[in-house]
């Protein structure tokens, strides 16, 4: 279901998949290629959501923004099952793992990765190609400055959505092969 709220109605480019069963409410961007999988919802009533291109919120998620803290979602992103993001950016080509909550403020840099039932605290800025867990989600160790194995996981979601649900975008020189 789609639905505008206080005059802010969902902006969804044509080449995205939105599932049956999800919300998507006020002032929500989704960019080219981006996906947002059943039963998610996209509550933007009070700031702005914004979701990159080619990244997908999985099952179950919810994504809310603050009055002071829109919720950004940069390009390449997993957002793992029943994951809540509220009022945070997340950068390029991040996974946010299942479960994991992360807070009004934070910010995840590019390259991180969260790890399933972490709770990211308010304000909390996460370095660059980091790893994290916990609840209060800590940084593990640093990874390697390569995302191309993030990338490919987010390109999945395009291929996957395309192929099985028959909504056959045009060809962007993004696919992924099993």
């Amino acid at each position: 279901m789609y639905a505008a709220f206080e005059g802010h109605s969902p902006v969804i480019d044509n080449k995205c998949f939105v599932a049956d069963g999800c919300q998507v409410i006020g002032n929500v961007e989704m960019l080219e290629y981006s996906s947002i999988w059943f039963n998610s919802v996209a509550r933007a009533d009070v700031n702005k959501i914004l979701i990159g291109r080619y990244s997908n919120v999985q099952d179950g998620s919810v994504l809310h923004c603050d009055d002071d803290y829109p919720l950004i979602i940069g390009d390449y992103v997993t957002v793992g099952h029943k994951a809540i993001l509220h009022g945070c950016t997340i950068e390029d080509h991040v996974l946010v793992g299942m479960g994991a909550t992360i807070l009004n403020g934070a910010v995840i840099g590019r390259g991180s990765i969260i790890g399933a039932g972490a709770v990211v605290k308010e304000n909390m800025v996460v370095p660059p190609f980091s790893m994290l867990a916990g609840v209060p989600a800590k940084i593990l160790k640093q990874l390697p400055e390569d995302t191309t194995a993030l990338h490919n996981h987010a390109v999945k979601y395009k291929t996957l959505w395309a192929k099985r649900y028959a909504i056959l975008p045009e060809d962007d020189g993004e696919s992924f092969e099993d």
